[in-house]
């Protein structure tokens, strides 16, 4: 499967909300002065399985015996076109979400600045 992103950069869950339309935003921040600022985003969240930080992360989509899996495993269907199995890990699954596509948008926003997938509730 070819990879949907991947990046040497340290990413961390930076918000989720667990509700309905949830959404989940993953970031890598600026570390250094001429780094960008990364955000990973998934509308439309049915399912997560993350570790709170990834030192380098690949996100692929799942495979056919993934999707299964998930689906058999921890009851959340992949039912439509319109829900994806965006699996984290290059020869292993280390974490899944399952939702809508996944986006992402590079900036030089600070720590504290809002996303550009807009305000998401409980982040500034």
């Amino acid at each position: 499967m070819a990879d949907i992103f991947r990046s040497e950069r340290t990413f961390q869950v930076w918000h989720y909300t667990a509700a309905h339309r949830a959404r989940l935003l993953l970031r890598a921040t600026r570390d250094e002065a001429d780094q960008h600022r990364v955000d990973l985003h998934v509308e439309d969240v049915r399912g997560v399985l993350l570790e709170p930080l990834y030192r380098g992360i690949v996100i692929r989509e799942g495979t056919d015996e993934e999707v299964r899996e998930v689906e058999s495993v921890y009851g959340i269907p992949i039912t439509s076109e319109a829900v994806h199995l965006h699996v984290i890990g290059e020869d292993r699954m280390r974490g899944f979400v399952v939702g809508g596509p996944l986006l992402w948008y590079e900036d030089e926003g600070g720590f504290r600045d809002p996303s550009h997938f807009g305000r998401i509730p409980g982040t500034p």
